[in-house]
């Protein structure tokens, strides 16, 4: 198993934009825009998803979220939340508060990433508000994480088992929820 940084298996980390004029500028229906609201820790929230137009969406075309792809958030108090993606919501794209995370298929599964990035996130929290007045992290910072990176057989293997303590943790929320 490799140490490599996050950098080097991932085809793509970057965050977009506001678009010009801020929440006077969303429609109704369009573009989703994702923003630290919706991305909750392994979970997507569509609770309160902006909406701009395609010309909007032009502009934030090198922010365009693909299928599978890892949000994290990268400023202010919910730094450290991710989740994949629901790809209900596509297309869409991110603003300036979220990062994309996305892995090259070749390499890593984006679950493998997920759980790494929730491992580290109080790490992160702590990076991301070290010497500023606002928790932040830069696309450098998430770049430079190093994780241990095992095959794609073991990557599965290890997110099937993550998976099923997910769910049985889901399942226990619900339960805890009736009550």
């Amino acid at each position: 198993m490799a140490i490599v940084r996050l950098g080097d298996i991932c085809e793509k980390i970057g965050s977009g934009a506001t678009p010009r004029g801020g929440k006077e500028a969303y429609c109704n229906e369009g573009i989703s825009l994702v923003r630290s609201q919706n991305v909750l820790d392994f979970g997507f929230s569509n609770d309160g998803l902006a909406y701009i137009n395609e010309e909007q969406a032009q502009k934030l075309k090198n922010v365009e979220v693909q299928a599978g792809d890892v949000l994290l958030n990268i400023t202010g108090d919910s730094t450290a939340r991710a989740c994949i993606m629901d790809s209900t919501y596509l297309p869409a794209r991110v603003n300036q508060h979220v990062a994309i995370v996305r892995g090259k298929v070749e390499l890593v599964q984006s679950s493998y990433i997920l759980y790494f990035l929730q491992w580290k996130k109080k790490y992160l929290i702590q990076l991301a508000s070290a010497g500023a007045t606002r928790n932040a992290l830069t696309k450098g910072m998430i770049e430079k994480l190093e994780l241990n990176l095992p095959s794609l057989r073991e990557q599965k293997k290890i997110v099937s088992i993550l998976d099923l303590i997910q769910s049985k943790i889901k399942l226990n929320q619900k339960i805890n929820d009736n009550l």
